[in-house]
């Protein structure tokens, strides 16, 4: 065996192994496995000393390509080597899951390791709705499969800027209803701003929370909020993808204020997260409003002046990925890895 799969690379991320990221430092920099040391290829020979003999080296780069020939260098030095399959692009289809109960089902959050994307399937009474689901819409079937439940409802928070959406595939696969608010999508769906829809014995109650996208839409159940992209456990959103980032973060603000007029006690699951934080397995990713609102500006003027003073680059592509969200542009599955390659870059630093 001379290659792990990068699914098998992170649930051994606990081992006694070495990560070493081949590529160039402004690669490393934009986006890598955290605890991998960058050593480039172009100077493998010259850092032998960086790189320890009793444990295995799993070499990393961005397809494959040059990890396996770093692989072959050092297994021709007396390493214990692998490469991981796919590299840095083949990382964005690892996943990780955690299960909350709740009175009425349960409610299951899949991370998107890589990426630090988050995506939810809510079930009861053997129905299910999974909310903001990603390309790889496999992973929402197989749990459909084993929980033994019918996914009757797809729900978009937004029209997502930095990955493109496994939402309408899956609704056409599964038969399910799609919901977006967003008036731009050329994919058949149902408006919902304002109105509650049913799932087994819960009800998801549409909430209309625009500022990081117009359409923006937070979906509560009971002492629980899927924010979207309009707060996360550590940020908010970034305003900047529209014409007036003034306006927007304003909207933005006014979002915020009025999700913080629920119960302090609400839990909020966003939509991403910043995928160098250490993903602990069944340990859910969210935080309570009253958490957020310690951690944010308190005032509107302060709030706005932070969000247009820490505008960061705009996703890779993210006017194709957006087009391709709404129906407007066609790419294939492999080229759209390719595209979405990297981090999320949709909070504000």
């Amino acid at each position: 065996m001379t290659t792990i799969s990068p699914q098998q690379l992170y649930e051994q991320l606990d081992t006694d192994i070495f990560l070493c990221d081949v590529r160039e430092p402004s690669e490393y920099q934009e986006w890598h496995i955290d605890g991998s040391i960058n050593i480039p290829l172009r100077e493998l020979s010259q850092q032998l000393i960086l790189i320890p003999k009793e444990k295995t080296i799993i070499t990393i780069c961005a397809h494959g390509i040059r990890s396996e020939k770093a692989r072959l260098f050092l297994s021709q030095q007396g390493y214990t080597t692998l490469t991981m399959a796919g590299g840095m692009v083949a990382w964005n289809s690892v996943y990780d899951l955690a299960v909350i109960p709740i009175p009425e089902g349960e409610i299951i959050q899949f991370r998107r390791i890589g990426k630090g994307c988050l995506s939810y399937m809510v079930i009861s009474n053997k129905e299910a709705f999974v909310i903001d689901p990603t390309i790889n819409i496999n992973i929402y079937q197989e749990a459909a499969q084993e929980k033994k439940v019918a996914i009757i409802g797809v729900l978009d928070t937004h029209t997502q800027a930095d990955h493109v959406c496994g939402s309408r595939k899956l609704a056409n696969e599964t038969n399910a209803v799609y919901y977006n608010a967003d008036k731009s999508n050329q994919f058949k769906h149902g408006l919902l701003l304002g109105q509650t829809i049913s799932c087994g014995a819960i009800g998801l109650q549409a909430l209309s929370t625009p500022g990081h996208t117009p359409e923006s839409t937070t979906f509560l159940l009971n002492n629980i909020a899927f924010t979207g992209d309009t707060i996360f456990i550590d940020s908010v959103g970034r305003p900047d993808f529209g014409e007036d980032l003034l306006a927007d973060a304003t909207l933005l603000w006014e979002s915020i204020q009025k999700l913080f007029q629920l119960p302090e006690t609400t839990i909020v699951f966003p939509t991403h997260y910043n995928p160098k934080v250490a993903v602990k397995k069944n340990i859910l990713l969210m935080a309570s409003l009253k958490d957020l609102r310690s951690r944010l500006p308190q005032h509107k003027e302060e709030f706005i002046s932070h969000l247009a003073a820490n505008n960061s680059p705009k996703p890779a592509h993210f006017e194709v990925i957006v087009n391709i969200n709404r129906g407007l542009e066609y790419m294939d599955e492999k080229d759209i890895r390719e595209l979405e390659a990297g981090p999320n870059k949709c909070a504000v630093n």
